[in-house]
C-alpha cells in the first residue's frame, strides 16, 4: 500500500523495549582504563580525579594494600604483618593483589577500573614485557589507554621541587611551598584583577578560602618550614628514574601503544596543571560516547524520613520512595518489577519484603532491600540481582487437595515449568522410615554388645573359685535381654510420626536439592525449585515447617465445590469403576444370602437342600441387575462414601489451616476450583499467581497521581523562572495562560499509544481517542481509555497491549472529508486518494450504488429534476408516437419494490430523512472492518452529514484520524454552482423549443391525419345516403338537403377546438426569475449545510477527532496540494504516531546521564538528522553551541538546532531506524595558499560550524608562553623573542607540538591554519610525526591577491593596530610562497598523495561547499578503515601511506594484483600507478588492486585471494617478468633477444601464422627467465607482462619474412614520393572537400574543389615556419567563410519580400560581400 509506511529493513539504532534496554546496559562491560606516564608525571593523581569523576574504582599498588589491610582479607594481613615486621611488601604479592581485584572484585565488575603504577618499574616478580601481558589477557581489558607526556627537564625539575611534610605525610608541589612562586604568581593575579573588573568575586573567594582552612598565610608560610625533601626527590635520582623509565618500561610500552587502536589511545601533555589534564581525557571520553558506571543511590538516610515511612503500605511505599532524591521534577524514581521485594534475597531463593530504611535507586528505578548486608552486596555490584531470569519466583510450593483432586499431576506440572522436583512426602516419610529401622537395628546390636560387656564386667569382678566354670554370656542371658529392653521401651517412646519428623525429612530433602539447585538453569538460586506433594494438612504440621524455616511462597489448594464434589467423585468412580460394578452386582447375592441364613436359623426348614439353596439363589441372581443412576448422581457404595468422607475431612481441615496460612507473611495462597479446568488452565492460574509479585501492574490514576503531577509543574516553573527562562517567553505567555492544559497534556508521560486507546487499538484497530476521566497509570506511564469497562480489561492484562520491541502497529490513514455542495470535496478527494494509494469512497454516490440495481437511475432531488425536465417532453411526444404500444408503456412506468432499507436509503437521498443506525451498521463499519480497507485505508467524503451520523461513529467507536474541513464562502459556492445551473437551465430552455416544435408538427401532422379520416367518413356517409337515396324516391328533398351540406365546414368546425387548445400560451420562466430562483436555492442549501457542517464539527471535537480546515476559496489545485502536504506528513509519519518525545535542558541531560536515570544513545553526541542526511564529521558539543537534548523512551538524543528537533520528534521511529554513527576521528587538515586568498576564513568556517580547533604557528606559540610560561621551551621561546629575533622553525614546531597535545580532547580535529610555507616546515612536521590527512592548496591569481587587499582597505570594521597588507609586503609574501610552493606539493602528492588544489578565485561558499566535501571523504574512509582493520580487509584510500611504508608492509603478491591473479593467473602490476586508491589492508598486510571492480572483491573475501586458498600463487621473484629500457636491453649485450626480435605476443595472438611475424621495437622489451623479449607496441608488452607463461619459450618457423632494409625518399619514383610524402595531408584535404562540399559564389564546383585542396595544403605544410601556416590558415578560413555565403543567403530568403528591419540581422552584409565576388577570384598572393 502506498499509503502505508513499508517495513523498513533496517534494525532500530536503539533498543526499542525499556527492559531490553536496561538488560543490555546490566550485560555491558564497564569502562576500564589504565594510566601510563613517567616517574612523577601525575598518574596517580590523574587516575584518582578520573575515578572519582568517572565513578570508576582506583587501583593502584599503594591503595590496593590499603584495601586489604582495611577489609582484614588473606593478603591484607599478610601485609599487615610485614609492616609490622619493618618489612617492605614484596613485588610478588602486590601484583597478585592488583589482579585479584580487577579479576575477582565485584565492584570492579560493575564500576569498572582506573588502573596506575602497573606495570611497575622493579622487575622483582616479573618482567616489563610479562607484566604488559597479564595486562593485554586481563578478564576485564582497558578500553582506554591514557599515555601521560612530559619532558624530561620538566619532570625533574617538578620531582625534585616536592617536599613531604614529616608530621603528615602530605606532598607539596614547588608552586605551594616556594615563596619566590607563590609571590610570583600573587603579583600576577593582582594584575590580571586590575585588568579585569570582575576581580571583587575572586577576593572573596580567596577569602573565604583562607576561612574556611582557618590559617592565614604567614601561618601556612612558617608551617612549610618544616618540610622536608625525600631522598628519590632529588635531582640526580629523579633523573636516574626516569632515565630507568626509559630503558626498561618504554620500548615494551610502546609496542603495546601502537597495538592499541588510535581512537582509544589518549595522550595527554603532562605539563599542564593537574585540572586541565583531567578535563583534555574527560572531554575525549565524552567525545567517545563514553558512559560513566551507573551509580546506586541509597534514597533515605535521615531519621526523619525513616520515621515516616513506617507503617505505610505496599503502593504508599513505593509512592513515598519515588519522591526521594528527585532527579527533576516529572522525573520520580519508577517501580520496578520487585516491587518491594528484595532483589538479593529472591536471587538466593527467598521471597523477603525489603526494609524502607535500605531503599535504594539504580538505573532510575527504585529497590528495596531487606538489611544492610544486602545493601552492601547490591551496593557493591547489583548486575547479578537484576540480569534474567531474575525475577522469578524460587518455586517453593505446597499442593494440597482431596484425593482424585489432580495434585500430582498439577506439582509435575509446576515442578517442570519451574525446572524443579516434586518432593513426594509419603516417600520421604518411608524413606526416613527405613532410615531409622536401621539405625535401631545398629543401636540394638551396640546395646547388645554393650550389655554383654557389663555382665561380663560384673561378673568377672566377683570372686570365684578356680574350680567353678565361667558361661558363656550371649544375647539371651536374661540380665542382657533386661538391658536391652529397657533401652528399647526408651527408644521406641515416640514411635508415632509426629509433625516434626515431617519437617525434619523435608528438611532433609531440601538440603539435599540445594546441592544440585543451581544447575537447574542458567542463573538459578541456591534455594529453592521444590514442589511438596502429600504434605498432611494440620495446624500442628504448619507450626512445625514455621518453626523449622521451611515455609513455601506459595500455597495451592485445589478444591471441587461445585455440583457437591461431582468432578472429583467421577474420578474417583471412574478410576475403579469396574471394582464398583462387581461390588454393586454381589452386594444383592451376599444380602439374600444372609437372610437365608436368618430364617434358618429362626426356625426354617432345615430338609432344604444345598441344591434347592444353589437354584434358589440361581433363580435370584437371574433377577439381580446393575441399578442404573443419572449424570452427577452415582452409586451409593461404601467406596463413595469414603471419598466423599474424605472430601469432607479435607475441606474441614482446610479451613482450619487456612487462617493460620494466611496469617503466615509472605505466603500466597491459590485457591483453584478444579471443576471444567484442565491441568494446564490450573497451571497458568499458578503461574500467574506465583510471578504476579514479579510483574508489572497498573492502576486507575488517582487523586495522588495528579497532585503528584501539579507538583512537579510547579516545582518546574519554579525552576524556569530561576533560570530566567521567563524572559524568554514573555511573548508567548498569553498563548500560555490559554493552552495550559495543552502544555500541560504534552509534558505528561504518556504510554505506547500516545492519547489513543490501547484496548480499541489492539481489539479494533482503531485509533480512538481516549479519555482523560478513563486514564490509568503502568509503568509510570499514562493511557487514556474510552470506555470504563477498556480501562478495567486493561488492568487485568496490560502486557497484551503495550509495545514490546517494536512500535504498535497503527492502523492506514481514515480521513473524513467534509464540506458544503460545491467545496471541491469529491475532486480532491480522488487526487488525494490517487496520490496516497487509498481508497475513495463518496458516501452518497455510495448509496446510489446501493439501490441503483433497482431503481435503475440515481434518485435525490438533482437527478429527479433532471430526468423530469429529459423525460416529461418525450412521453408528450410517445403519446403520440404510433411505435410504442400501450403495453411497453405501461412496463416503464413499473416499479420495483424496494426493501425497508433501500426504502430508508431512498427516502435519505429524496428528502435529506436520517438514516437508521440499523441501515449505518450495515454499511459504514465495513470501512473499518473489512479489507481491502481495513489494511488501505481510505478518505469518506461526506460522511458525517449530521450531528446523528458523527454521534453514530462514536457510539461505534469508529474514530477517523481527522476531520479536513473544506471552509467556503457562499460567493464561492455561487460562483461555482451557479453558472453550470444556468447553462443546463439555458439548456433545457432550448431543448423544450426544440421539442415544442417537434410536439407542433406532430400534433399538425396528427390533426390533419384525423380530418383526412374523418373526411373519408364523410364521403363514405354521403355515398351510403346517396345509395340510400336512390332505393328510397320518397325522400328526394331530405336527400337533397343533405348533399348541399359544406363537408369543409364540418371538418372546420369539429376541428376548431383542438386549434384554440394548441393556440393556449404556456406560462414560461424567463430567465431573470430563473436566476433568482437558482441563487436563492443555492443561498438556502449552503445555509442549511452549514449549520449541520458546524453540529458535525463539534460532535467530533467532542470525540476529540483532531481537525483541519482548509480554505477551499482557492483554485483547487492549491486547495488539494494544502490538503495533500497535511495528510502526507500523517502517512510518512505512521509508524511514529504513538511516540512521545520530551526536551530537557543540557544540564538535566547530563545529570540524567551521570546517575544512569536516562541511557545515552547509540548515536551519542551526534545529530542524528544530520546523520541521516550523510554528515559524517561529528559536531562538537560547546558552550557557544546550543545542544537541544530530547528524551524518547530509554535514551537521550542530542540535536544541534531547534528544527532538528522538532523534526525528530515528529517522527523519531524514521531516525532511529539508521545506521549507528560511526566512531568520530580527530583529523588534521592543513589549508595553505597566497595571502588573501581564504585561508583563515575556511579554517574559521570549519571552527565554527564542527568545532575544528583553528591553529596557527603564532597560536601555538602564545599558547606555549601563556599555558606554559615555565616550560624549558617557553623560556626559549621567550629569550628569541626579547632579543628581537623570529622563533626557530625547529621551536616553533615543537610549540605547534605542544599545542596539539593539549588539544587531544577535540573530537573532530584541527586545522592548521598557513602552515607548511618551506621544505624545512614540511620536514620538520614529518620528524615530529604531524601528518595532515588533507591539505588544501587555495590557488589564486596574483592579480585577484592584490584586488582583495584593495577592498580589505575599504573596509570600516578594520582593526585599530596597522597591518601588514600593503603592496609590497603582499609582494614579498607572494613570492616567497610560489617559491617554495611547487617544492611542497611536489612532497605531497608524491609521499602521501594528500594535496588538493582548489581555485579560489570562485566565491567562498563554493570553496567552503569544495573543501568540506573533501573532508568529509577524508573522515569517512578513515572511520571505515578503522571499524574494518580487525578481522577484515579496508580500503587504504586517504590514510596518507608514503611508498616506503607501502613497500614495507606488502603481502605475499608484492605489487600485482591478488585478484586477478587468483581468478584469472594474471600478473598485473599495480606499482605503475602511485595512487593507493584501490589499494587495501588485511591483517596488517597492503595489497593493491587493479580497478574498483577487483577492490570490492578483495574487500567481500580476503580470505579467498591471500591465503592458502588462492589458486594462483604469486611466482618467485627470478620468476616474474622485468620491463627494461632501451639502454638496460644494449646494455645486456650480447645477450641476444628471442625470436629474433620478433614480438611474441603478435605472432602468438595471430595464431603463429606468417603473416604474424612483426619485428618488435626496442622500446618496449622486457627480461623473462633470464631471457629478453622485444615488443611491437606497448600494449602487447603489457599483455606479456599479464600472461608472461602465455607468450615465451616460443619457436619461430623456418620461413622468415625478409629482412627489411632501409630505402631514401629520394630514390622512390614520383607515385611513390607523392606516396610517402604528402598521402597523409591530400587524404585529409580531399575528405574535408567531401565532407563540406564547398561552393565558392561565381565559381564552378571543380575550381572550388581545387581551391579548396589548395588552401588546406598550404595551411596545414609541416615543413613551412608558424608564421607562414598562420597566413595560409586565415586566408583559408576566409575562402571557407565565402563558400558559406550560398547556403546561408538560400536559407535565409525563402519565402515572401521582408522589409529590411524585419530581415536577420547581417543578412544585407552578407548579400552585399555575395556580389561583391562576382569577377573575382581567390589567390594565394
Amino acid at each position: 500500500m502506498a499509503s502505508q509506511e513499508g517495513r523498513q529493513t533496517q534494525p532500530f539504532t536503539d533498543i526499542f523495549d525499556e527492559d531490553e534496554a536496561e538488560r543490555s546496559f546490566l550485560l555491558s562491560k564497564p569502562t576500564c582504563l589504565i594510566v601510563f606516564g613517567k616517574p612523577g608525571s601525575g598518574k596517580k593523581t590523574l587516575a584518582s580525579k578520573l575515578a572519582q569523576r568517572w565513578n570508576c574504582i582506583f587501583i593502584e599498588a599503594s591503595e590496593v594494600i590499603q584495601t586489604n589491610i582495611q577489609q582484614r582479607t588473606g593478603y591484607g594481613l599478610k601485609c599487615q604483618k610485614l609492616l609490622c615486621q619493618g618489612q617492605s611488601i614484596p613485588e610478588e604479592l602486590v601484583t597478585k593483589m592488583i589482579l585479584q581485584m580487577i579479576n575477582e572484585s565485584p565492584e570492579v565488575a560493575h564500576y569498572g577500573y582506573v588502573l596506575t603504577g602497573f606495570p611497575s618499574l622493579s622487575e622483582e616478580y616479573m618482567t616489563v614485557p610479562q607484566q604488559i601481558e597479564k595486562i593485554i589477557n586481563l578478564k576485564l581489558k582497558p578500553d582506554f589507554l591514557i599515555n601521560i607526556k612530559c619532558p624530561d627537564y620538566e619532570l625533574c625539575q617538578r620531582i625534585s621541587g616536592q617536599r613531604q611534610n614529616p608530621d603528615s605525610g602530605v606532598i607539596y608541589q614547588r608552586s605551594q611551598w616556594d615563596p619566590k612562586v607563590t609571590d610570583k604568581r600573587k603579583k600576577e593575579k593582582d594584575q590580571d584583577e586590575e585588568e579585569d573588573e570582575e576581580g571583587e568575586g575572586q577576593d572573596e573567594e580567596e577569602e573565604g578560602e583562607e576561612a574556611e582552612t582557618g590559617e592565614s598565610p604567614h601561618k601556612k608560610l612558617e608551617s612549610f618550614h618544616q618540610l622536608v625533601q625525600r631522598p628519590e626527590d632529588f635531582l640526580e635520582n629523579a633523573e636516574k628514574r626516569i632515565g630507568i623509565y626509559k630503558d626498561i618500561m618504554l620500548p615494551p610500552l610502546e609496542g603495546l601503544l601502537a597495538y592499541q587502536d588510535c581512537r582509544y589511545l589518549i595522550e595527554v601533555d603532562g605539563s599542564q596543571q593537574p585540572e586541565n589534564v583531567l578535563e583534555t581525557v574527560v572531554g575525549r571520553l565524552e567525545s567517545m560516547e563514553v558512559q560513566n558506571a551507573a551509580p546506586v543511590i541509597r534514597l533515605q538516610s535521615e531519621q526523619e524520613e525513616e520515621e515516616t515511612l513506617e507503617g505505610k503500605q505496599y503502593d504508599e511505599l513505593l509512592r513515598a520512595l519515588s519522591s526521594y532524591k528527585l532527579i527533576a521534577p516529572r522525573y520520580r524514581w519508577r517501580r520496578s518489577r520487585w516491587g518491594q521485594v528484595c532483589p538479593v534475597a529472591l536471587k538466593e531463593g527467598d521471597i523477603v519484603m525489603g526494609n524502607p530504611e535500605f531503599a535504594v535507586s539504580f538505573l532510575g528505578k527504585m529497590y528495596v532491600l531487606s538489611c544492610q548486608e544486602a545493601l552492601k552486596k547490591f551496593m557493591l555490584n547489583p548486575r547479578p540481582y537484576l540480569l534474567p531470569p531474575m525475577p522469578v519466583s524460587p518455586c517453593k510450593v505446597f499442593v494440597f487437595g482431596p484425593p482424585f483432586s489432580g495434585r500430582t499431576t498439577i506439582c509435575n506440572l509446576i515442578a517442570h515449568n519451574y525446572k524443579g522436583k516434586v518432593l513426594d512426602m509419603d516417600k520421604l516419610i518411608q524413606q526416613y522410615k527405613e532410615s531409622r529401622e536401621k539405625n535401631t537395628e545398629e543401636l540394638q546390636k551396640d546395646a547388645v554388645e554393650k550389655a554383654i560387656a557389663a555382665v561380663k564386667n560384673r561378673l568377672g569382678s566377683e570372686e570365684q573359685s578356680e574350680e567353678s566354670e565361667i558361661l558363656e554370656i550371649t544375647a539371651d542371658h536374661p540380665e542382657v535381654q533386661a538391658t536391652v529392653e529397657a533401652m528399647k521401651s526408651v527408644s521406641f517412646s515416640e514411635d508415632t510420626m509426629s509433625p516434626q519428623i515431617y519437617a525434619e525429612a523435608l528438611e532433609g530433602a531440601i538440603a539435599g536439592l540445594m546441592k544440585t539447585n543451581k544447575d537447574r538453569f542458567p542463573g538459578a538460586s541456591e534455594k529453592g525449585g521444590w514442589v511438596v506433594d502429600n504434605y498432611p494438612l494440620s495446624e500442628d504440621h504448619w507450626s512445625a515447617l514455621s518453626e523449622k524455616g521451611l515455609l513455601p511462597d506459595t500455597v495451592v489448594c485445589l478444591k471441587d465445590t461445585q455440583k457437591d464434589g461431582d468432578c472429583i467423585l467421577r474420578r474417583a468412580y471412574l478410576a475403579s469403576r469396574n471394582e464398583n460394578n462387581s461390588k454393586i452386582l454381589k452386594r444383592p447375592i451376599d444380602e439374600a444370602l444372609e437372610k437365608k441364613e436368618d430364617d434358618a436359623r429362626g426356625g426354617m426348614e432345615e430338609t432344604l437342600t444345598s441344591e434347592e439353596d444353589q437354584s434358589s439363589a440361581a433363580a435370584e441372581g437371574k433377577e439381580i441387575t446393575q441399578p442404573g443412576f443419572a449424570e452427577g448422581v452415582f452409586p451409593d457404595t461404601e467406596e463413595m462414601k469414603t471419598i466423599k468422607m474424605k472430601i469432607d475431612l479435607f475441606m474441614n481441615d482446610w479451613e482450619k489451616v487456612e487462617s493460620k496460612i494466611r496469617k503466615s507473611s509472605q505466603v500466597q495462597v491459590v485457591v483453584l476450583e478444579i471443576a471444567e479446568q484442565t491441568p494446564e488452565s490450573l497451571l497458568n492460574q499458578t503461574i500467574l499467581v506465583m510471578e504476579k509479585p514479579f510483574k508489572y501492574y497498573g492502576w486507575e490514576l488517582s487523586d495522588e497521581d495528579l497532585e503528584e503531577e501539579a507538583q512537579d509543574l510547579d516545582a518546574e516553573a519554579t525552576n524556569e523562572e530561576e533560570e530566567g527562562e521567563e524572559e524568554e517567553e514573555k511573548g508567548e505567555e498569553g498563548e500560555e495562560e490559554e493552552d495550559e492544559e495543552t502544555i500541560q497534556q504534552k509534558k505528561r508521560h504518556m504510554g505506547d499509544t500516545n492519547h489513543f486507546c490501547p484496548v480499541s487499538l489492539k481489539e479494533n484497530f482503531v485509533l480512538y481517542p481516549g479519555l482523560q476521566e478513563y486514564a490509568a497509570k503502568y509503568k509510570e506511564k499514562i493511557y487514556y481509555f474510552s470506555t470504563s469497562e477498556y480501562r478495567d480489561k486493561f488492568l487485568k492484562n496490560p502486557e497484551e497491549y503495550v509495545a514490546h520491541n517494536e512500535p504498535l502497529q497503527a492502523p492506514p490513514l481514515r480521513v473524513c472529508l467534509l464540506g458544503v455542495h460545491g467545496a471541491g470535496k469529491t475532486t480532491c478527494g480522488r487526487e488525494i486518494t490517487d496520490r496516497l494509494g487509498i481508497f475513495h469512497i463518496q458516501f452518497e454516490e455510495y448509496l446510489q450504488e446501493l439501490i441503483l440495481p433497482k431503481t435503475k437511475r440515481k434518485v435525490g432531488p438533482s437527478s429527479d429534476g433532471d430526468h423530469e425536465d429529459d423525460n416529461k417532453i418525450p412521453e408528450e411526444l410517445e403519446d403520440f408516437s404510433q411505435t410504442i404500444t400501450k403495453t411497453e408503456t405501461e412496463k416503464t412506468k413499473q416499479e420495483v419494490e424496494l426493501t425497508d432499507e433501500e426504502e430508508a436509503i431512498k427516502a435519505n437521498l429524496m428528502d435529506n430523512t436520517e438514516l437508521p443506525p440499523e441501515v449505518l451498521d450495515k454499511i459504514v463499519p465495513d470501512w473499518w472492518k473489512k479489507e481491502p480497507f481495513r489494511s488501505t485505508g481510505f478518505i469518506l467524503d461526506g460522511f458525517p452529514r449530521t450531528s446523528d451520523e458523527a454521534s453514530y461513529l462514536s457510539e461505534r467507536g469508529l474514530c477517523p484520524d481527522v476531520a479536513v474541513y473544506i471552509q467556503v464562502e457562499e460567493g464561492d459556492i455561487l460562483n461555482r454552482l451557479f453558472p453550470p445551473r444556468l447553462k443546463k437551465w439555458k439548456d433545457k430552455q432550448l431543448k423544450k423549443k426544440e421539442y415544442k416544435m417537434k410536439l407542433k408538427e406532430l400534433k399538425a401532422e396528427k390533426r390533419n391525419e384525423k380530418i383526412a379520416r374523418r373526411r373519408e367518413e364523410l364521403l363514405a356517409e354521403r355515398q351510403k345516403n346517396k345509395q340510400e337515396a336512390l332505393a328510397d324516391k320518397d325522400n328526394d328533398e331530405a336527400t337533397e338537403e343533405e348533399e348541399n351540406e359544406d363537408i369543409e365546414a364540418i371538418l372546420a368546425e369539429e376541428f376548431l377546438e383542438d386549434e384554440e387548445e394548441e393556440e393556449e400560451p404556456e406560462e414560461e420562466e424567463n430567465e431573470e426569475d430563473a436566476v433568482e430562483r437558482m441563487q436563492n436555492e443555492i443561498s438556502e442549501k449552503f445555509e442549511l449545510e452549514v449549520e449541520k457542517l458546524q453540529s458535525v464539527q463539534e460532535e467530533l471535537e467532542k470525540l476529540l477527532i483532531p481537525s483541519m480546515e482548509i480554505n477551499g476559496g482557492r483554485k483547487p489545485r492549491i486547495v488539494c496540494y494544502q490538503i495533500y502536504s497535511k495528510l502526507k506528513s500523517l502517512v510518512e509519519n505512521r509508524r511514529s504516531i504513538f511516540e512521545k518525545c520530551y526536551p530537557i535542558s543540557l544540564p538535566l541531560a547530563q545529570k540524567m546521564l551521570f546517575f544512569s536515570y536516562k541511557l545515552l544513545s547509540s548515536f551519542g553526541q551526534w545529530d542524528p538528522i544530520k546523520l541521516s542526511q550523510g554528515d559524517v564529521i561529528k559536531p562538537q558539543q560547546r558552550q557557544e553551541n546550543a545542544v537541544f537534548p530530547v528524551i524518547h523512551r530509554q535514551y537521550i538524543y542530542f540535536f544541534s538546532c531547534k528544527e532538528n528537533k522538532e523534526m525528530f520528534m515528529t517522527n523519531p521511529i524514521k531516525y532511529i531506524c539508521q545506521p549507528k554513527p560511526k566512531q568520530s576521528v580527530p583529523v588534521k587538515i592543513a589549508i595553505v595558499g597566497l595571502p588573501k586568498s581564504g585561508k583563515t576564513t575556511v579554517a574559521q568556517r570549519l571552527a565554527s560550524v564542527y568545532g575544528f580547533l583553528r591553529l596557527s604557528l603564532g597560536d601555538a606559540i602564545r599558547f606555549v608562553i601563556n599555558s606554559q610560561p615555565e616550560s624549558e621551551l617557553a623560556l626559549k621561546v621567550q629569550s628569541h623573542l626579547l632579543h628581537g629575533l623570529t622563533v626557530p622553525d625547529e621551536l616553533a614546531i615543537q610549540a605547534l607540538d605542544v599545542a596539539l597535545l593539549n588539544h587531544t580532547d577535540n573530537p573532530t580535529g584541527v586545522v592548521i591554519d598557513g602552515y607548511p610555507l618551506t621544505r624545512t616546515h614540511v620536514n620538520l612536521l614529518e620528524s615530529t610525526r604531524i601528518i595532515p590527512v588533507k591539505i588544501f592548496e587555495l590557488d589564486m591569481d596574483t592579480k585577484e591577491v592584490f584586488r582583495r587587499a584593495l577592498l580589505d582597505k575599504e573596509r570600516t570594521n578594520r582593526l585599530p593596530y596597522p597591518e601588514h597588507d600593503n603592496p609590497q609586503i603582499l609582494a614579498i609574501k607572494n613570492s616567497c610562497y610560489k617559491q617554495h610552493i611547487d617544492d611542497i606539493r611536489t612532497y605531497y602528492m608524491k609521499e602521501r598523495q594528500n594535496w588538493c588544489v582548489i581555485d579560489a578565485n570562485h566565491s567562498k561558499w563554493r570553496v567552503w561547499n569544495t573543501v568540506l566535501q573533501e573532508v568529509q571523504v577524508v573522515v569517512k574512509q578513515i572511520q571505515i578503515y578503522l571499524e574494518r582493520r580487525k578481522g577484515k580487509a579496508a580500503s587504504i584510500a586517504g590514510l596518507c601511506i608514503t611508498p616506503k611504508e607501502l613497500q614495507s608492509q606488502l603481502g605475499e603478491c608484492g605489487q600485482y594484483c591478488p585478484v586477478s591473479l587468483a581468478e584469472k593467473g594474471e600478473l598485473v602490476d599495480c606499482s605503475v600507478t602511485p595512487s593507493l586508491e584501490f589499494a587495501a589492508e588485511f591483517q596488517g598486510h597492503y595489497y593493491r588492486m587493479a580497478s574498483q571492480e577487483e577492490l570490492e572483491k578483495f574487500l567481500s573475501r580476503p580470505q579467498v585471494y591471500v591465503s592458502s586458498l588462492a589458486s594462483h600463487p604469486l611466482p618467485p621473484t627470478h620468476m616474474l617478468p622485468k620491463k627494461l629500457t632501451a639502454g638496460e636491453v644494449k646494455a645486456l649485450f650480447p645477450v641476444k633477444p628471442e625470436m629474433q626480435g620478433y614480438c611474441p605476443v603478435t605472432y602468438v595472438d595471430g595464431k603463429q601464422r606468417y603473416e604474424a611475424l612483426v619485428p618488435g621495437n626496442i622500446e618496449y622489451a622486457a627480461k623473462y627467465q633470464d631471457k629478453v623479449y622485444i615488443f611491437e607496441s606497448e600494449e602487447k608488452l603489457k599483455k606479456f607482462m599479464r600472461l608472461p607463461e602465455k607468450y615465451w619459450n616460443l619457436k619461430l618457423p623456418h620461413k622468415l619474412p625478409p629482412k627489411q632494409e632501409p630505402m631514401l625518399l629520394t630514390t622512390l619514383p614520383l607515385p611513390g614520393y607523392l606516396e610517402q610524402g604528402v598521402a597523409t595531408s591530400l587524404i585529409k584535404a580531399l575528405h574535408e572537400v567531401g565532407s563540406l562540399k564547398p561552393k565558392f559564389p561565381f565559381l564552378s564546383v571543380k575550381e572550388t574543389a581545387l581551391l579548396f585542396v589548395s588552401f588546406h595544403l598550404k595551411a596545414h605544410n609541416p615543413r613551412s615556419s608558424e608564421p607562414v601556416r598562420q597566413m595560409y590558415r586565415k586566408k583559408f578560413l576566409q575562402f571557407v567563410e565565402h563558400c558559406q555565403l550560398i547556403p546561408y543567403l538560400g536559407t535565409a530568403m525563402m519565402g515572401p519580400y521582408k522589409e529590411p528591419r524585419d530581415r536577420p540581422r547581417g543578412l544585407d552584409d552578407r548579400l552585399q560581400t555575395f556580389f561583391s565576388l562576382k569577377g573575382t577570384r581567390p589567390t594565394f598572393v
